[in-house]
């Protein structure tokens, strides 16, 4: 019978982990246990000068997956090989290598199954540490793809066809959200400590199985969540939820950009600098942990304007009003009134002034202005004056 049997290094059972177990468990058991690979190798040894040496009596047992033992007789007929028992150690049916302990078989045989089995036990959580580093390599490479994705460059069926070799249907449709966590992350302590715990608490926050959440530098994540029952709001209180949590268990404020939501790389990818925005604008604008790009969207447009432009057109628009000294004042009151939709009672209450207070500012800005009517299209102009000059002192929005 064939025996397939795994390369030294290539999996699980690696010389770093063989002589951790192979240290860590001579001391334990009080005998020598050493570990070779599947070519009969030895790569971990409580005996480091037996690291490097060959065990002959390893190469049946693998072929076999049967336990053997040696008297001092047979061991020294034997290269490499001391009086003791040898075990195959075996990882999903494939022979990896053996682990050997040093003595009189009749006394130490009784421990030869209780350290294959722990071996096989920690070479099967190795195993499991890998190939869930895989997969994270493997989100984290697909969603840089996905960041980057250009259709000039890259053919959309391809990344889709990349992604559906992990599970992941592109052609879903998912919320963007853009995560930061300012400072240093503390180190996880929990049973999946291959995995940030920031990480885990955001697909805990996010979950659903069609749910992508991946780390995309230091301190920064990226989540392209599946859209909620009740939409936008739904999205919020899973935003809202992952502040909490990151604060509870992390003791990090962390602030949170929402995007639009969309299928495909390239509506994913607008969906993502949507909350890229989202993010860099809340930090300026709302002051808030979440901030979605619905309520920074002025402001997003106004970033993309140039200085020079934004300033040429505030003097241009608002000329006779921005060199007072009450300029912080009417720029409020401007403000409050176009987005309290000219309404004198919502605009008053909003400023916290009385409604003739507030006739009398609007009369004397429009006076200063030289109009000679209230129209909503000069005000707008105006209004627009005053939101690039707030956005550019960088000021909290408000009267």
């Amino acid at each position: 019978m064939a025996v397939t049997t795994a390369r030294s290094g290539t999996g699980p059972l690696t010389p770093a982990l063989a002589q951790q177990i192979a240290g860590d468990t001579s001391e334990i058991v009080g005998f020598n246990i050493l570990i070779t690979d599947a070519h009969g190798t030895v790569i971990g040894s409580g005996d480091t000068s037996r690291v490097g040496s060959f065990h002959e009596a390893s190469l049946e047992v693998i072929q076999t997956r049967v336990p053997a033992s040696h008297s001092a007789a047979q061991a020294r007929a034997l290269e490499g090989v001391r009086p003791g028992v040898t075990l195959p150690i075996l990882l999903n049916g494939q022979a990896v290598g053996t682990v050997g302990i040093t003595g009189s078989p009749a006394q130490v045989t009784r421990f030869g199954l209780m350290v294959e089995r722990q071996t096989e036990i920690l070479l099967h959580q190795a195993s499991l540490v890998r190939s869930t580093l895989q997969r994270e390599r493997e989100l984290e490479d697909l969603v840089r793809s996905i960041l980057a994705f250009d259709p000039q460059i890259t053919d959309r069926s391809t990344l889709l066809d990349q992604a559906n070799d992990q599970g992941v249907d592109l052609t879903a449709s998912r919320v963007a959200v853009v995560v930061h966590t300012p400072g240093h992350t503390p180190i996880p302590s929990t049973t999946s400590e291959w995995l940030p715990r920031a990480l885990v608490l955001l697909r805990e926050s996010f979950q659903h199985r069609q749910t992508i959440a991946v780390s995309v530098g230091a301190n920064r994540y990226v989540v392209f969540a599946h859209p909620t029952h009740n939409g936008l709001p739904g999205i919020l209180a899973q935003a809202r939820t992952c502040v909490e949590q990151f604060r509870a268990h992390l003791g990090l404020d962390v602030e949170i950009g929402i995007g639009t939501e969309g299928s495909g790389p390239g509506q994913m990818r607008t969906a993502y600098e949507d909350a890229a925005d989202a993010l860099h604008l809340g930090r300026r604008v709302t002051r808030r942990s979440v901030t979605t790009i619905e309520e920074v969207r002025m402001e997003q447009l106004l970033a993309g304007v140039n200085l020079r432009a934004k300033q040429r057109y505030t003097a241009a628009v608002a000329a006779p009003l921005v060199g007072l000294g009450d300029w912080g004042t009417i720029r409020g009151t401007v403000i409050a009134w176009c987005e309290s939709g000219f309404s004198l009672v919502g605009a008053a209450r909003r400023l916290h002034i009385h409604r003739n207070t507030l006739i009398h500012r609007l009369e004397r800005i429009e006076q200063l202005q030289g109009w000679t009517e209230r129209t909503a299209v000069a005000y707008l102009a105006l209004y627009l004056a005053c939101k690039t000059n707030e956005f550019d002192a960088g000021l909290p929005p408000g009267p």
